[in-house]
């Protein structure tokens, strides 16, 4: 049978959820080393893309990093510079059978066919929420398919 805590006992220590062994009063519950009582960290005190994160050990202006990210994507960039260097390899032939530049002809390939793969299941999405609209939403498909 369990005793009632002494008067002493809960004047001096509060309990904490049944906890049987009392603390002092900091008003901290004690850890045991599971988990710091404090924790002061910045987080992300950069910015991130993706799982990239953007600060001054990384980057020499991470402001104006951000300024252009913010305007032309890192996929939008890398897509035209990918683009400028398939025009460049076109018109210079002799290249064309190097290792390095196949292999980068093979990784241009396979970004066109991700992008196909992922533009066709867009559109199957597209063509799914606007099957469910006209059906659930008459005025609404009315609108969206009327007069401009």
């Amino acid at each position: 049978m369990n005793a009632a805590p002494s008067a002493s006992a809960s004047a001096s220590a509060p309990s904490f959820a049944g906890w049987p062994w009392p603390w002092p009063l900091t008003g901290q519950v004690p850890s045991f080393g599971f988990a710091p009582t404090q924790l002061q960290q910045p987080i992300n005190p950069g910015w991130t893309f993706g799982n990239v994160v953007v600060n001054s050990a990384n980057s020499s202006a991470p402001a104006v990093e951000q300024a252009v990210v913010s305007h032309h994507s890192y996929g939008r960039q890398i897509g035209r510079l990918t683009a400028a260097l398939e025009a460049l390899v076109q018109a210079w032939p002799e290249v064309q059978q190097q290792p390095p530049v196949q292999d980068f002809l093979a990784l241009a390939d396979d970004i066109r066919r991700l992008k196909q793969a992922s533009r066709s299941q867009r559109l199957a999405g597209l063509r799914d929420e606007l099957a469910a609209l006209k059906s659930t939403d008459p005025a609404a498909w009315a609108e969206l398919v009327g007069p401009p």
